[in-house]
């Protein structure tokens, strides 16, 4: 702040308020222009006491807005550090400025777009085409338009958690959070490369209730009919994705070498990607397991490699019809398994082939299989997971418990279940 400033904003006459329309006297300073992003002053005086000094906005009588100089006491050198002051004056210049919609601007190279590019080149090639395909979504759609131009320090909780109160008035709550996850994996790497980047966490956010979602899934009747509906080699893919619960892509990479006949297993250590169909690692390290082979699926398998499997060069089992690549998920619901769903009047509405994974869980859950069974079988690093998105089942314990303690009704004669 200049000089000039300074000696009227400690003038004993206090602030001055001026517009941009106010004509000014010949000699002196002109209308300041309304700065984006303001720093500020701190300034000390002789007798110990501080201030922060600074440009805020204010409504005059007539209704108009007006930038006025204001003096902030903040306290003497006995009351509080210089410190602690100029911790106080940083904390009302943040304020100030959030209030006048100013951001601060960012570091030569160091924007918010910046750090994704960082992103992109070092962290986005280790993950796979779906997650990178999904973040980028994201990213483009809604983070970047919001906050690439933007300092990443600037992100802070404010700024965030209104970010995501105004996505929640058009998605959903898990698009937010996936939303949020991009942001802070882009944080996260910027912050180990040397950029400045706010502390903040799905802690510090408020995000509202989870709503519940009704997820497809196919009960164990509608399995089998689909199952027995279905020509080879649908059929055996059906069976296999009944019986072990394999997210689409694992089930699409499963290859000869994975059937354990012996030991009765069938690994799971790769995943075909939706679009490219390229293999990589499954969704997570706790994907990757041997499962057990049930014995009615043992029989059905055997079949399959004596009579319709294709020997391709990756020993893939389930192979487009030239026997070259993996199936297409997309064309085996579409083209496939929705089809026999119509032929079977089975409601085939946002129905693909997770829909057997949730089944498998519901029927498991609904047979008092223990949780840690259940979320062996699934795979799922946090058990919560399993119960949060896949006990479509009310258990069986709970059935006999509310049976034990209902009580009966009698139906007066006369009524529509009466005599």
């Amino acid at each position: 702040m200049h000089a000039e400033n300074l000696a009227e904003l400690n003038s004993p006459h206090g602030a001055s308020t001026f517009t941009s329309a106010t004509p000014l006297p010949t000699g002196k300073r002109g209308p300041v222009a309304r700065r984006r992003f303001q720093k500020g002053c701190f300034h000390k005086e002789a007798d110990g006491r501080m201030y922060s000094l600074y440009y805020a906005d204010r409504q005059s009588s007539d209704g108009t807005m007006a930038t006025k100089r204001v003096r902030h006491f903040l306290g003497t050198l006995t009351s509080m550090s210089e410190r602690a002051a100029r911790r106080e004056h940083d904390r009302i210049m943040q304020d100030v400025n959030r209030r006048r919609g100013s951001v601060a601007p960012a570091y030569r190279g160091q924007t918010f777009t910046d750090a994704v590019n960082l992103w992109r080149q070092a962290i986005a090639p280790n993950l796979s085409p779906a997650t990178v395909r999904a973040r980028e979504s994201g990213l483009k759609l809604h983070v970047l338009p919001r906050f690439g131009a933007s300092a990443p320090h600037t992100m802070d909780v404010q700024q965030l958690q209104q970010f995501a109160t105004d996505l929640r008035k058009r998605v959903s709550r898990k698009t937010v959070i996936n939303l949020l996850s991009s942001v802070f994996a882009v944080l996260d790497y910027a912050g180990r490369c040397g950029i400045r980047v706010p502390t903040v966490g799905f802690k510090d956010l408020e995000l509202g209730s989870e709503q519940t979602v009704i997820v497809p899934f196919f009960t164990r009747e509608q399995a089998t009919q689909i199952i027995n509906t279905a020509k080879e080699p649908y059929k055996t893919l059906f069976a296999v994705a009944w019986s072990t619960g394999l997210r689409a892509g694992e089930l699409l990479a499963l290859t000869y070498d994975d059937l354990d006949f012996n030991r009765r297993t069938i690994r799971v250590n790769k995943s075909a990607d939706d679009r490219t169909r390229e293999v990589r690692q499954p969704k997570t390290k706790n994907s990757i397991a041997s499962l057990p082979m049930p014995s009615a699926l043992e029989p059905v398998l055997r079949n399959f490699l004596k009579h319709y499997y294709k020997p391709n060069p990756k020993g893939t089992l389930f192979t487009n019809r030239q026997g070259t690549r993996s199936m297409k998920r997309e064309s085996l619901v579409q083209f496939v398994l929705k089809p026999i769903l119509g032929r079977l009047n089975i409601p085939a509405k946002r129905v693909g082939l997770h829909a057997f994974r949730h089944g498998l869980a519901t029927e498991l859950a609904e047979s008092c299989v223990p949780f840690s069974v259940l979320q062996q079988q699934l795979r799922h690093a946090d058990v919560k997971t399993t119960l949060r998105i896949y006990a479509h089942a009310i258990p069986a314990s709970q059935r006999e418990a509310m049976e034990h303690i209902s009580i009966g009704t009698e139906i007066p004669i006369g009524t529509a279940n009466g005599n």
